[in-house]
């Protein structure tokens, strides 16, 4: 009798489902809807921030946080580099393109990563942007 294999559809990832569902909408908010998948994110956060379980808070405060630090940077060096440059100089537009792709690629890598955490039910911390990792 052959054996018969796991159902992938109908298993649970062993991380608590919040912490998925932040990591998931950071990633939303970078590739997919961006501006829409941040307010979810933010009331989730906002429900949800005193969470009992630890790894539910930390990847709601990671997302949140890192979503807002991260969105700060990549518009704030782009308004740098136009305004140290110039908005005619075509040197600043390859500057300014050139750091907002490799920025955003940064943060999609990164939210994959703390993604996978969160799957993995591991705490994450986003590098440079997050916040301290509580104790």
């Amino acid at each position: 009798m052959p054996e018969r294999q796991p159902d992938l559809l109908k298993e649970q990832a062993p991380g608590p489902r919040l912490a998925i569902v932040a990591e998931a909408l950071f990633l939303a908010n970078l590739m997919v809807a961006p501006g829409i998948a941040f307010v979810a994110m933010f009331v989730l956060w906002r429900r949800h921030r005193a969470h009992p379980d630890p790894l539910v808070r930390n990847h709601l405060e990671q997302t949140v946080f890192a979503s807002l630090w991260g969105g700060a940077f990549l518009v704030g060096m782009s308004l740098v580099i136009f305004l140290l440059g110039g908005f005619e100089s075509p040197a600043a537009w390859v500057l300014a393109i050139l750091y907002f792709v490799c920025f955003h690629a940064t943060l999609i890598l990164l939210g994959v990563i703390g993604l996978n955490r969160a799957i993995l039910a591991q705490r994450w911390r986003y590098p440079l942007i997050g916040p301290e990792l509580e104790e």
